[in-house]
């Protein structure tokens, strides 16, 4: 029998390696599509979000929001779903573009753009004066919370200084003219600082800021706590084992130093230290 010669078998072995690569493909793909059709369809619903960054107290335009596609299972609440619905509502809040517009983010129907969309309700908004020390050195920032401490040395302190906290956990709603932080802003010393306020904080601060000299406490945003305290006055500021032993200390290293007298009595002499008159004693 005549053998057949080897590119005779190549090519059968490539028909069959064909023949049954398009069978394979065939057969996921009918898989594929048999499970398609057991999946049900995925429904999208329409939803408004930011097209680039909205800074907070502005009043939202067309142009400042566009439409997304969102599986409706995973569609956040408060959302909206035709751009007419945002337009001219005021951000409470900054937006980063492709964040949802959210109506717990906006400020109430009818708000004006500005300063009075970021006022919680019964909130007031009031500056006070601050410096490069009582405003933590530029690091304040819209959004921060802080105490305001008072110190007063006039009046019946004029004599016995006091300091005292007066306010807690007071919102930060504008630092000078600047009512949003931005990315990579640098720490900046600024003249004033807008805090939100009740009625009768504002009354408090407003005082304060009159008799003494107003400094603000950063404080952790986790930290809700309010702490009773008493003041301290001057007087009292350096009471305390540790801040006597310093003067007595201190004390100590500023007395004259003894002199040496050589006393005679009678046929003995000898030779004693003894302190200056009037030296000062250290308490015991």
């Amino acid at each position: 029998m005549r053998r057949l010669p080897p590119w005779f078998w190549l090519i059968l072995a490539l028909v069959f390696g064909t023949t049954a690569t398009v069978m394979a493909l065939g057969w996921l793909k009918g898989q594929s599509q048999q499970q398609a059709r057991q999946q049900p369809a995925v429904k999208l619903r329409p939803v408004v979000v930011a097209a680039k960054d909205i800074e907070a107290a502005s009043a939202l335009s067309p142009e400042q929001v566009v439409i997304r596609h969102w599986p409706q299972e995973s569609c956040p609440p408060g959302s909206f779903t035709r751009p007419e619905e945002v337009a001219g509502r005021v951000a409470a809040s900054q937006f980063k573009a492709g964040e949802p517009i959210l109506e717990v983010k906006l400020a109430p129907q009818g708000a004006m753009a500005g300063l009075t969309a970021l006022l919680g309700p019964e909130k007031r908004a009031m500056t006070v004066k601050v410096d490069e020390a009582s405003g933590v050195a530029g690091f304040l920032a819209p959004g921060n919370r802080v105490d305001v401490v008072v110190t007063i040395d006039k009046g019946e302190f004029s004599k016995d200084p006091v300091s005292k906290v007066v306010l807690q956990n007071l919102r930060v709603l504008g630092t000078g003219q600047s009512i949003e932080r931005r990315p990579g802003d640098k720490p900046q010393v600024v003249p004033t600082v807008t805090l939100e306020v009740t009625p009768e904080e504002g009354e408090r601060l407003a005082l304060a800021a009159r008799e003494g000299y107003v400094s603000l406490a950063l404080r952790n945003h986790a930290n809700q706590e309010v702490i009773s305290t008493g003041g301290v006055k001057t007087t009292h500021l350096m009471q305390g084992p540790v801040a006597t032993a310093m003067w007595e200390k201190n004390e100590a290293t500023s007395m004259p130093a003894p002199r040496l007298v050589e006393i005679i009595r009678g046929l003995d002499a000898k030779v004693e230290k003894v302190r200056p008159e009037g030296a000062p004693i250290a308490p015991h």
